[in-house]
């Protein structure tokens, strides 16, 4: 083992190898280290993301369900304003079930506004919340994609770094074979 090192010494080309050897090493570990912290702040990312667009996804459905009740309710108001016309065809020969009447269309008329004003505030919210909730899909998709090519580029990198693991390798086998060769000789 002492032969080695002191051959390592003497020899600048192994000398140097060792060296080239080493800085490899080290900027293998740096990559590693580097990408698995770029990892996991995109993982990070990702679960906010995804956190997000559940609550918003709760937030439309909420909303949805309170459209589906508006709507329920306006067709009734559509069927009551269906009956009371009805009735005011049928009870148009006296002046006092007129009156009534008319008065009767008015207040409805005056509830109807105000359903037809809720439902257009209600509609108007959720169409803002669907085009945040595109906004949003958006955005998941672009990171996966960016997700995507770091993986990809990690990848590269790892069958980088085993072709090179390959490569020390040989190279250590050759040079314990040409050490064997010259013992032998």
């Amino acid at each position: 083992m002492n032969e080695l090192i002191e051959k390592i010494g003497s020899d600048p080309t192994l000398m140097l190898s060792a060296a080239i050897a080493v800085v490899v090493l080290i900027f293998v570990v740096l990559v590693v280290v580097v990408a698995s912290m770029r990892v996991k702040v995109y993982k990070d990312r990702f679960v906010n993301i995804k956190l997000d667009n559940e609550e918003k996804e709760k937030r439309i459905a909420l909303l949805e369900k309170e459209l589906q009740e508006m709507k329920v309710q306006n067709a009734r108001n559509e069927q009551s304003l269906e009956q009371f016309s009805d009735t005011k065809k049928r009870l148009t020969h006296t002046e006092t079930v007129l009156s009534q009447t008319q008065q009767e269309l008015a207040q409805l008329q005056n509830l109807q506004a105000q359903t037809q004003a809720q439902l257009e505030s209600t509609e108007n919210m959720y169409r803002a919340l669907q085009s945040e909730h595109s906004e949003t899909r958006e955005r998941l998709e672009s990171l996966n994609e960016e997700n995507n090519k770091l993986r990809v580029n990690n990848a590269r990198l790892l069958m980088k770094l085993e072709a090179e693991e390959r490569v020390a390798n040989h190279m250590k086998q050759q040079k314990i074979a040409s050490r064997e060769k010259e013992e032998d000789l």
